[in-house]
């Protein structure tokens, strides 16, 4: 079981000590700070706080938190997380600023295409919800299941932002759960029970044999596209009566022409 003390620490630049409660646990200790203060008159030879009006806060908010740890398995736990647990520990995470931390992190990642597709699943999820701040405890498997719902008329969303969605939930559950230590701050995963449905196939269009046929069959209009370029065909008619002209001795004015870089 952790230990937790009312304490000082350093005098400030005023003359007052900030009042903090001090937090050991498995020889790690960490500490709380308060908004209440003392000036050296209320504190003893031995820096321990003698004000009565603070004690009182102190011994009730020490009361707080050790009903708090008397709830949960802290025995693996550093001093470290049980501050974190007794500050956060009991408040409802907001899935929204995981989400976008987890949409931040796959730009970093090089993966902006699937990042706009997850923002877009979350924008969706928000406007059913009404709020920009959707917390964990929202998400429900009713509540996610009418919001599947709400996007069945749709042909790939219906499928790709609760799969989106399911995603960021799991990632989240893999971060802020520690299950060796038994510290568990997403409590729910309404992902098991809902069923998310398939997206609608596209319809084939490919044409029959006989409209290739058809079509290949089909005479081309008339272009000068389908002659070559006038300067080519100068150049070629040019080369042939070039070979023609040199007969017998095509090998030697080829090697000629090459050493001189004299290229017709």
């Amino acid at each position: 079981m952790a230990t937790l003390k009312a304490c000082v620490q350093k005098m400030r630049n005023d003359g007052f000590f900030p009042v903090y409660i001090r937090v050991t646990h498995n020889r790690t200790t960490q500490y709380i700070k308060t908004d209440k203060m003392v000036t050296k008159r209320e504190l003893s030879r031995s820096n321990d706080i003698t004000d009565p009006v603070v004690m009182q806060f102190c011994t009730a908010l020490i009361l707080d938190y050790n009903a708090k740890l008397n709830k949960t398995d802290t025995r693996n736990w550093t001093a470290r997380m049980v501050v974190d647990y007794l500050q956060n520990g009991e408040e409802d995470l907001c899935f929204s600023d995981y989400a976008r931390r987890h949409i931040d992190r796959l730009i970093d990642n090089g993966q902006a295409r699937n990042a706009k597709n997850y923002e877009l699943a979350l924008q969706h999820m928000e406007r059913f919800f009404g709020t920009t701040k959707v917390k964990f405890s929202m998400l429900t498997s009713s509540n996610v299941a009418k919001w599947i719902k709400s996007l069945e008329k749709t042909n790939r969303a219906k499928e790709m932002y609760p799969v989106c969605m399911r995603q960021v939930f799991r990632a989240a559950i893999e971060e802020l759960n520690d299950y060796d230590t038994g510290l568990i701050r997403v409590k729910t995963n309404p992902w098991i029970k809902v069923k998310i449905p398939k997206a609608d196939k596209p319809e084939k269009r490919a044409i029959s044999a006989e409209d290739c046929r058809r079509f290949f069959a089909t005479p081309l209009p008339e272009s000068k596209m389908k002659l070559p370029l006038p300067e080519l065909g100068c150049t070629l008619i040019h080369i042939i009566e070039q070979l023609r002209n040199w007969g017998n001795d095509f090998r030697p004015k080829m090697i000629d022409i090459l050493k001189n870089k004299d290229y017709l």
